[in-house]
Formats: structure tokens, sequence, C-alpha cells
């Protein structure tokens, strides 16, 4: 029971922070490339804006808009950039998945349409940002019941890794790799080593400024929790200047000078964070 517990904190501390992107992929078109990155760098210009129901509406209107311009696109792209805008409307309407019930119906629905997408085709023929999108969509499903927790938890592993064979290169991918090993207990793999490795690869192999931007800020907080503080503020520096204005970035400085990390933070906005972290303490549970 312990272990099922601690896989539901993890799933859901890593569905509260993934990010799917672009990558190279052959199955895709050179417009179908440009649609999805053309999202990622408007997720990172969202960051700008000035309150989160502004940018869940600044989502919206993103959504009606590609629809109409993405009438050309194959159906996968098409669904990796909608499931991709369903993730980001979620986190800025609702914050974290697993608390608000009535949505995990889109979720359900996005990844069966993004399943069926994938059909039966080997995973070598399978995008890079399908695979990725497939795993963070899987996250955000699966955090709503234990039993879907326990039974697909490692799959979101999986997929990561899956993504990394298909492109060994893919900055976003080793992201949320590099968060799985920090948030996933000891007894499942997890590893802060690993989570350095992988994050400070995804900021070398970053190759635009918004995959930089992620990948920075992620690291930010890693060092943050292993008491670099130094490097942690360098870190949020170098984002600062990808993206100036930003309110994330803002944010993470905020609750820095508390002395809180973004994980801290998201637990004391989430009643299902904070109480799963509780659990670990009562019961010695080492991360």
């Amino acid at each position: 029971m312990k272990k099922a517990f601690l896989l539901v904190l993890f799933s859901m501390l890593i569905a509260s922070a993934t990010f799917s992107s672009s990558g190279p992929n052959s199955t895709f078109t050179d417009e179908e490339l440009k649609a999805i990155e053309a999202f990622w760098n408007f997720r990172m210009e969202l960051t700008l804006l000035q309150d989160d129901d502004t940018a869940a509406k600044a989502l919206e209107d993103y959504r009606i808009n590609r629809h109409q311009n993405n009438l050309s696109l194959g159906e996968e792209a098409k669904t990796v950039i909608e499931c991709n805008i369903l993730m980001e409307s979620f986190n800025y309407l609702y914050g974290f998945a697993g608390e608000h019930k009535e949505s995990r119906k889109d979720f359900e629905n996005a990844r069966k349409k993004l399943k069926a997408c994938m059909g039966s085709r080997h995973d070598s023929q399978l995008s890079p940002y399908t695979l990725l999108c497939y795993a963070d969509i899987t996250s955000y499903y699966m955090a709503y019941s234990i039993a879907d927790i326990i039974m697909m938890g490692m799959s979101v592993k999986k997929y990561q890794e899956k993504c990394l064979e298909q492109d060994q290169f893919f900055s976003p991918a080793m992201i949320n790799y590099g968060q799985w090993f920090y948030y996933s207990p000891k007894i499942f793999g997890g590893s802060k080593e690993k989570t350095r490795q992988w994050l400070t690869k995804a900021i070398d192999n970053s190759k635009s400024p918004a995959e930089e931007f992620y990948a920075r800020t992620a690291y930010s907080q890693f060092l943050f929790e292993m008491k670099e503080y130094e490097e942690c503020k360098n870190q949020i520096e170098k984002s600062e200047r990808l993206c100036p204005g930003s309110r994330y970035t803002a944010l993470l400085r905020t609750i820095n000078s508390q002395g809180l990390s973004i994980n801290d933070y998201n637990k004391t906005k989430s009643k299902i964070l904070k109480s799963a972290e509780e659990y670990k303490k009562k019961n010695k549970i080492e991360d």
C-alpha cells in the first residue's frame, strides 16, 4: 500500500510539471513541425501575460485560431497540438492534475485519440513529440485514479525513454525524464544524480529559446532543492534573459526568496500533494 501511495504522489508531481514540444521527425511535414514549434514558443510567451485567467483566454483563442489554420495538417500533428493546448489550459485553469474531476473525461478522450493516431505502427515510425505527448497526457489522465496510477505509472517513463531512443538530443524529453527521476522515490528508481545529468543535458541540447527557458527554469529549482542557491539564481537570470518580463521567473524568484522551491510551493497550493507529503513524512519514506 505504501508503494501504491508513493506512486500516486510522484505521478501527480510529474503531471504538474510536464512538457511537450517539437523535435526532429521524418513523419511530419515542415508545415507540421512549424505548427508544433509555434505552440512551444507560444507557451513561453503565455508567461508574459498578467494573470492565469488572461493566459487561459489566450489559449482558448489560440485553439480556435489554430483549428482554422491547421486544416492542412495531418491528424497526428493536429492531435499533438490539441493535447498540448488541453494540458496547458488545465494548468492555468486548475493548476494540478487530479483535482478537477470533471476534466478527466477530456484527458481520457485526448489520450484515446492520440493512441488511435499512433495505431499499430512501430515506435520507430512515430514522432518523438507524439511519444512524449502520449507520456504527458497519460500523466494527467491517471492522476484521478489510484488503480490507473498503479497500472500506468511506469508507462510514463517508458514512453519518455522511447522518445529519447527516437531522438537522443530531444531537450523537452530530457526535461521530463530528469524530473521523473527527481520525483520518483528511490524504490522506483529515483535518483537526484540522474536528475542533474538529464536537466543539464536538456540545457545543452536546447534548440530554441523556449526549450532552453524551460530546461533552465526546471534546473534552477532542482538546484534550489539541492541548496545550491547561487547557481539557482544564475539559472533564473539566464531564463529571464530568454523571456524578459516572464511571470514564471518572477514567481520562482519570489518563492525562492521565501525559502520555497516550486515543488514546495505546489504542495501549498494542492491539497492532494500536501496530504501525500504528510503521509511520506509520517511513515519516514525516503525520496
